[in-house]
C-alpha cells in the first residue's frame, strides 16, 4: 500500500517538475499570390492631319472696276443703262469713279470721295447741286463686284424722284488702267502728263490739266485716266496722293 502510494507521489512530483513542450508549429504552404486584374491600355489619341489651309480669294477692293448698270427711276423716266469706272485706292479710303450713258464717252473730271469699309461693302457718298448720291460696292465669289447707287433728286423739276444703278463690275487690276469707256482726252493732254514732272525739295509737281482749272495729272501715274482734285490748294502745297500715300506739289 505504501509502495503504490509512493509511487503516485513520484510520478506527480515529476509531472509538475517538468516542462511544458511548446505546441508544434506547422508552417503554412506559401500562399498563392491571386492574378491582379490587368489594365485595358489607354488607346492614344491619333494625331489629327494637319489641315491644309485653303486659297484665300482677293476680297480686297482696291483697284479699277468698270462695267455697265441698269437704270431706273421712281417716275419711270428713266429706264436705260450706263457706263460706270471707279478706281479705289489701295488702303480703300478713297474713290474715284465717274458715269456716262452707254454708246458715250465718258467725260469729265469724275469725282473723287471718302469710302468707308464694313465688313464685305464698300460704301460712298455724294452731294451735288441737285442731288444726293450713295454707292455700294460687294465682291461676289466669282471676283466680280455688285454695284448699286442710289440716287434723290433734291431741287429742280425732279425734286423728289429716286433712281437707282446696279450691274455687275469687272476688275482690272490695281496698276492698271481701267478698261472700256474712258474719259476722253486730247493727244496734247497725254503729252503733257506723261512728260516728266519737275521737282521740288525731291517731291514732284504734279501737272495740271489743260483747260481743266484745279484738276492735275498724278505725277505717281501720269498715264493714268484719273484726275486729282486740287482746287481751293495754294500753289506749292503738299498733298498725299490718295492711290499711292506719297506726297507731290501743287503747281
Amino acid at each position: 500500500m505504501k509502495t503504490a502510494a509512493r509511487f503516485l507521489l513520484t510520478f506527480y512530483l515529476l509531472l509538475a517538475t517538468s516542462q511544458r513542450l511548446p505546441a508544434p508549429i506547422s508552417e503554412e504552404a506559401n500562399p498563392t499570390p491571386k492574378p491582379q486584374p490587368k489594365r485595358e491600355a489607354t488607346p492614344r489619341p491619333k494625331p489629327k492631319p494637319a489641315a491644309i489651309p485653303k486659297p484665300t480669294p482677293n476680297r480686297s477692293f482696291a483697284g479699277n472696276w468698270s462695267g455697265s448698270v441698269i437704270t431706273s427711276a421712281s417716275d419711270g423716266s428713266e429706264n436705260s443703262s450706263a457706263n460706270y469706272i471707279i478706281r479705289i485706292s489701295d488702303d480703300e479710303k478713297t474713290v474715284w469713279f465717274n458715269w456716262g450713258e452707254v454708246g458715250q464717252d465718258i467725260s469729265g473730271a469724275g469725282y473723287q470721295v471718302p469710302c468707308t469699309r464694313f465688313r464685305g461693302a464698300l460704301t460712298w457718298s455724294l452731294t451735288l447741286l441737285d442731288r444726293l448720291i450713295t454707292d455700294t460696292l460687294l465682291i461676289n465669289t466669282n471676283g466680280t463686284g455688285s454695284f448699286a447707287s442710289e440716287g434723290r433728286w433734291v431741287s429742280g423739276d425732279n425734286a423728289g424722284i429716286t433712281y437707282k444703278h446696279s450691274g455687275i463690275l469687272s476688275r482690272q487690276g490695281a496698276s492698271s488702267g481701267p478698261s472700256g469707256p474712258q474719259t476722253a482726252m486730247t493727244s496734247t493732254s497725254q503729252t503733257t502728263a506723261a512728260a516728266a514732272p519737275k521737282s521740288v525739295g525731291g517731291l514732284p509737281v504734279a501737272s495740271p490739266v489743260p483747260n481743266k482749272p484745279g484738276f492735275v495729272y498724278n505725277p505717281y501715274d501720269p498715264n493714268s485716266k484719273v484726275l486729282l482734285d486740287v482746287r481751293g490748294k495754294a500753289a506749292g502745297t503738299k498733298l498725299k496722293d490718295p492711290f499711292s500715300g506719297k506726297l507731290f506739289i501743287t503747281p
